[in-house]
């Protein structure tokens, strides 16, 4: 339980990826439920790809430029249908959406160039994914097990603009698009109390992705060269830690809250199951 506080105080502080969730089976075999699923994330996410410079004389420039994706927030729905395979086993899929802001910032590719940065605030997109979850042992009100997740993002699209890194004078002005998926495998040992349920246990956390830029060469307000790039998204760090704890309050409906920290990320995620009585074959 100490264990389970110091973590909880942890996650206040600083806590990636899409909601987790009960780290251990508990539908049981048969039976299956229906749940809707909040999550805040915040992470850095690293960049880079190679930009293409077009000019109007059909002069063309490449070199590869370095991104940093500062602070990218997240909100996401879900809703998820989970079914349980065995008395330890479940599956689930989600389908929802997930909006994206975040401050993008070209670093310096050689020591001729600057830093500079510019705002991404993407609208909701579709967001979806599928997992499952598995106890692999049991001891009184003690439990162990562990969950496997995959989750795609496809928020929308911004505007964006940011100062050329070698021309102060000129900007890159055009839309940038995120599409990215996050892979997650944890750990947990879970504490039954009652109606309560405690869990803690670490993960990891893998994030792929691109990031698709199409504008313009901007000089005193003239387009002076077309410019596009794609830039391979990835995280800062893939191992984290997560505690939550579930509320039962009567057989048919469940409550849950969690937590999740890396060194460059953090997500808290709630839930609400609704545990029909009837239960179904596959």
């Amino acid at each position: 339980m100490a264990a389970l506080l110091g973590t909880a105080i942890l996650v206040s502080l600083a806590a990636g990826g899409a909601p987790m969730g009960p780290a251990t089976a508990y539908l049981g075999e048969g039976h299956w439920a229906v749940s809707g699923e909040y999550g805040y994330e915040r992470i850095d996410l690293t960049a880079a790809g190679r930009v293409q410079e077009r000019f109007l004389n059909d002069t063309t420039f490449f070199w590869t430029q370095p991104f940093e994706v500062d602070n990218l927030t997240s909100n996401m729905f879900f809703g998820t249908l989970a079914y349980g395979l065995s008395e330890n086993w479940d599956i689930f899929a989600r389908f929802g959406a997930a909006d994206a802001k975040d401050k993008i910032v070209a670093t310096p590719a050689d020591t001729d160039s600057l830093e500079r940065q510019g705002d991404f605030d993407g609208g909701f997109g579709l967001a979806w994914g599928a997992g499952t979850r598995a106890t692999f042992y049991r001891s009184g009100p003690w439990s162990f097990g562990g969950l496997v997740q995959i989750t795609w993002f496809r928020p929308g699209s911004s505007s964006f603009a940011i100062a050329d890194p070698l021309i102060p004078d000129e900007s890159w002005e055009g839309d940038v698009k995120l599409n990215y998926w996050q892979a997650q495998a944890s750990l947990a040992a879970a504490f039954q109390a009652d109606k309560w349920r405690f869990w803690a246990g670490p993960f990891l956390q893998f994030v792929r992705g691109n990031m698709d830029f199409k504008g313009n060469a901007v000089l005193s307000d003239t387009g002076v060269s077309s410019l596009r790039w794609t830039s391979k998204l990835q995280e800062s760090a893939q191992v984290g830690g997560h505690v939550g704890v579930n509320w039962e309050v009567c057989d048919q409906f469940n409550l849950w809250v969690e937590g999740q920290i890396t060194a460059d990320s953090w997500l808290v995620g709630v839930g609400a199951v609704i545990i029909p009585e009837k239960s179904f074959d596959m």
